[in-house]
């Protein structure tokens, strides 16, 4: 900018000259001092938190956010600013650290089916179990069961767990011996492997059926429900005075109240004990009930008291055909006609043979034309013979003694014999009888008070039979 400067001379007059002004030194410096200063402080705001200039009033006014610095160097982990973040940031951590330290776990199971000839050695080696460690498994669980009595029916479960990058690890191993029974061998990681036998409880409630005969007992049964072994309990009830084979006849009828057994569930597992039945054949009525002494003798009696159970069975054999009757006969492998002294009864090789009555074993083994061959010495002079068998029964030797009803020995074809059957004769007082007319006396008759006992047990069954019935019935109409 241009101004004029006067100028003041000796003379009297003054003059005005135009003159360019200068910039003083001083605004120059701190023109330069300011340049350099707004460069430090921008530099030292950038790099230093603590330097940073005060939000503006648009800014204060927004709410405030917490800010979160990312340490790049960290992997993928953020460190909060605020110390409440980063404490909850740091469990997660911890969280995620726990589950990387304890990989999944997964069990699986495997059900092993058994074949003929096979031996648990085989099959646990054949699933990939060491012999060692086999061996042991095998050790632990005789504690509690025999190996050697691993039938093809037996049920084995194996469990296996697989954890992270390491293969399956033998785990336990079920063995499932029938419905209610079971034995276990599972690893303890402080004992090694133990074994534990698991029985499942069952609960009994009572049931009944009914039908009439048409073709066979055993059909009509299996027609009304009746599970195989109560029919088989009740034949036995009867045995001592029915022979199923020729007393039964189309027309006849029977009905039956039983137990069924069930879990905890209500389903139904097997059939119990037999409570009482009632067996019409050939006009008569024959009554049983299952009653308990006071001296804990359980049996069937007739509606008197009289214990349906006799000194010998008339058929010591369970389903077994009556091939040949007492008396003179065509002897199918001689061909000409003899006394045939005894009852014949076709069955198949292994069918079990029971004892007739309580005794002793006076004779076991070979016999001539009997083959196989067993006399037991029952009291009241009777002696019975069993003939033909395959085998024995374990333990029966000459003097063993013998309870009505135990397994004595198997059906077989030894001796003179066109086939397997059970040859049955029955001597009274050193003379062969016929084994489907010996009527020998009760095994016990109640009196007195154990009498009254009875008859009071009684009522309460033939109640319980008919609210059954009622049962049925409105659950029919419904």
């Amino acid at each position: 900018m241009n101004y004029y400067v006067p100028s003041y001379r000796k003379s009297s007059s003054i003059s005005f000259k135009r003159k360019r002004s200068k910039k003083p030194l001083w605004i120059s410096i701190a023109l330069c001092i300011f340049v350099l200063s707004y460069f430090l402080v921008g530099f030292d705001y950038k790099s230093s938190p603590q330097m940073a200039p005060s939000p503006s009033l648009t800014e204060k006014s927004k709410p405030e956010e917490k800010k979160v610095q990312v340490d790049q160097n960290d992997a993928g982990t953020q460190v909060a600013s605020s110390p409440q973040l980063s404490q909850k940031t740091a469990d997660q951590e911890v969280v995620a650290g726990q589950v990387e330290a304890e990989p999944v776990s997964l069990i699986e199971e495997k059900t092993v089916s058994i074949s003929s000839g096979d031996t648990l050695m085989g099959l646990l080696t054949k699933e990939g179990l060491g012999r060692a460690e086999a061996h042991t498994v095998i050790s632990t669980l005789g504690e509690v069961f025999n190996p050697r009595r691993l039938r093809q029916d037996h049920q084995i479960v194996l469990a296996f767990e697989s954890r992270g990058n390491y293969g399956p690890m033998f785990q336990s191993m079920n063995l499932k011996l029938d419905v209610t029974k079971e034995v276990q061998v599972a690893r303890c990681p402080e004992k090694g492997f133990v074994a534990e036998e698991i029985v499942q409880e069952l609960q009994a409630r009572p049931a009944r059926a009914e039908a009439e005969i048409t073709s066979s007992l055993y059909n009509a049964a299996v027609n009304a429900g009746l599970p195989l072994e109560v029919l088989m309990l009740m034949i036995r009830a009867y045995s001592f005075d029915v022979d199923f084979q020729r007393d039964i006849r189309q027309g006849d009828s029977f009905k039956i109240m039983f137990e069924e057994m069930v879990d905890g569930n209500g389903n139904f597992i097997r059939g119990g004990s037999v409570l009482y039945a009632e067996l019409n054949t050939r006009g008569r009525s024959l009554p049983v009930y299952r009653y308990e002494t006071t001296d804990g003798e359980v049996d069937f009696f007739n509606d008197k008291g009289q214990s349906v159970r006799k000194t010998l069975m008339v058929t010591p054999i369970d389903g077994a055909r009556l091939s040949s009757g007492y008396g003179k006969r065509r002897h199918p492998v001689l061909g000409y006609s003899r006394m045939h002294r005894g009852l014949d009864f076709a069955a198949p090789t292994g069918t079990p043979i029971m004892a007739a009555g309580d005794g002793v074993v006076e004779y076991a083994g070979r016999k001539g034309n009997y083959g196989n061959y067993i006399r037991i010495r029952h009291p009241n002079e009777y002696h019975t013979v069993y003939a033909h068998m395959s085998r024995f029964g374990s333990g029966i030797r000459q003097g063993s003694r013998v309870k009505q009803g135990e397994t004595i020995g198997y059906v077989g074809s030894t001796g003179m014999s066109t086939g397997p059957h059970l040859h049955y004769e029955v001597h009274f007082r050193g003379n062969h009888v016929n084994p489907a007319s010996v009527d020998t006396p009760p095994g016990r008759t109640l009196k007195g008070e154990e009498l009254d006992r009875f008859m009071s047990a009684k009522g309460s069954l033939e109640t319980l039979f008919a609210s059954l019935e009622s049962r049925e019935k409105l659950a029919r109409l419904d």
